[in-house]
């Protein structure tokens, strides 16, 4: 599975890090989530997913649902 953090959207209310601060950060510049942990163990799975499903704004977008043998978090610059 392949989580991706489109950090332009990020508003940093800080639920991503709440949820899972194994993985999750939020910048000292501007409060916008920041990945700690790009290939996290497959444990933190379900705080992940928490991650995501609390995220306020939608940041988040999983790719690859259905493979659970690995987990991938990256970040994405890019405004969507």
């Amino acid at each position: 599975m392949r989580v991706i953090a489109y950090t332009q959207k990020c508003i940093a209310s800080g639920n991503c890090v709440l949820a899972c601060s194994d993985v999750f950060e939020q910048r000292d510049s501007d409060g916008t989530v920041h990945i700690l942990n790009e290939r996290p163990a497959l444990a933190l799975l379900k705080k992940v997913r928490q991650a995501v499903d609390l995220c306020p704004n939608q940041v988040f977008t999983i790719e690859d649902e259905a493979n659970q043998s690995e987990l991938v978090v990256v970040e994405n610059d890019q405004a969507v």
